[in-house]
């Protein structure tokens, strides 16, 4: 019988909005965590300096939910994500008791005497920091408004110890378990089993990760953790912040076809500069020109971020996360959305040349009617 002991962390990630300020963030306001940097770490770890992701990490102290203690903590990050955790310690636990744990981000929770929704409190943290860093907010946008969730499970130790070659081929049901939340684990298929195993990775032969689209597994390597848990916050920002502008072109371009027809449809003949109908195409045009710079410079960033890895082991951990989260299938939704608006773009701008033309031939043939008359008149006065 093998007892463990470790951490579970729920991480909620939140769309802000827009862009950060750091500069303009009034700490003063804020428990600011301030780590001392180790003094050995694994050569070429990620550095969210050079990401440009950088944050400021905020201790919200202890919460108890369900007569356990939380640790409450929240990072803010420049490019406009708000990340705030929940995590508690275990010991001499078992698999079952680590499943448990694992579930209660599913449903309601005993909190202070009410049964509430376990997702509720990060997002009470959440709008309390929204509140309080709202003022250095820059380049607003429509938020997404679908936090994304993420578990990550920490073995530290186990007793009687193993290696972890072991570990993962021992207790391969039970992983999946917890990876996947599975009260009946035991029932689980073994093609299941595979799917939830498929992306694992050891450094030694005394630590490990598994990845899964859930939740994660680190048995062993504290030393190392935080750095693993950076390159996993890394990929969920990338996804929310993709999910964000995806949703964000969606209404866009739905809006732009809607301005775009209204205008074939009453297209009139006139002096463009006095029609509703080249003032709404101008603005439609101005728009999607703007947005599609706003959204191809955070894509840039985005894209950035992978700048940060190579060919070592927390590359590969990201490329594994990468291809768990599906980071390059929406990277190339948003693409192809891009493409689209500058289609509609296109179009719009076609539509504006043809209305200065015809404004321009109506102010010519106005002009020599004009010419036309005043010879008359001064035909006439002769």
């Amino acid at each position: 019988m093998q007892t463990l002991a470790g951490r579970v962390l729920f991480q909620f990630y939140y769309d802000i909005g827009g862009e950060i300020s750091m500069e303009k963030l009034n700490l003063s306001e804020l428990t600011v965590i301030r780590k001392a940097q180790p003094k050995s770490v694994r050569v070429l770890a990620p550095k969210f300096e050079e990401a440009g992701l950088k944050p400021v990490a905020i201790d919200f102290g202890v919460k108890k939910v369900e007569n356990i203690n939380f640790n409450v903590e929240a990072k803010v990050y420049p490019i406009g994500v708000v990340e705030v955790t929940l995590s508690l310690d275990f010991k001499n636990s078992s698999f079952e008791d680590i499943i448990r744990l694992v579930n209660m981000s599913e449903g309601f929770v005993r909190l202070e005497g009410k049964e509430v929704e376990f997702e509720k409190i990060p997002g009470e943290y959440f709008r309390t920091l929204q509140s309080r860093i709202q003022k250095a907010l820059v380049y607003p946008y429509e938020p997404y408004d679908q936090p994304e969730v993420y578990r990550v499970v920490i073995i530290s130790s186990i007793e009687p110890k193993l290696r972890a070659e072991e570990f993962l081929s021992r207790f391969r049901k039970q992983i999946a378990g917890v990876l996947r939340g599975e009260k009946s684990w035991e029932k689980l298929s073994e093609k299941e089993i595979e799917d939830v195993l498929r992306f694992q990775l050891s450094y030694s032969e005394d630590e490990a990760i598994v990845v899964d689209w859930y939740s994660s597994l680190i048995f062993g390597g504290e030393e190392y953790v935080d750095e693993i848990l950076q390159t996993i916050e890394i990929a969920k920002i990338q996804l929310l912040e993709l999910k964000t502008y995806d949703k964000l072109l969606d209404k866009r371009i739905e809006k732009a076809y809607g301005s775009l027809r209204s205008v074939f449809v009453h297209s009139g003949v006139g002096i463009a500069w006095l029609s509703k109908t080249y003032a709404e195409l101008s603005r439609t045009a101005s728009d999607l020109a703007e947005l599609r710079i706003e959204v191809v410079d955070y894509v840039h960033d985005l894209r950035n971020i992978l700048k940060f890895t190579g060919d070592w082991y927390l590359g590969k951990l990201y490329s594994a996360l990468g291809e768990r989260f599906r980071i390059m299938e929406w990277l190339n939704l948003v693409d192809k959305k891009l493409e689209q608006l500058q289609e509609l773009y296109s179009m719009a701008m076609e539509r504006v040349d043809v209305y200065r033309a015809m404004s321009l031939e109506f102010l010519v043939m106005l002009l020599i009617i004009s010419l036309v008359v005043l010879e008359v008149f001064m035909v006439i006065r002769l």
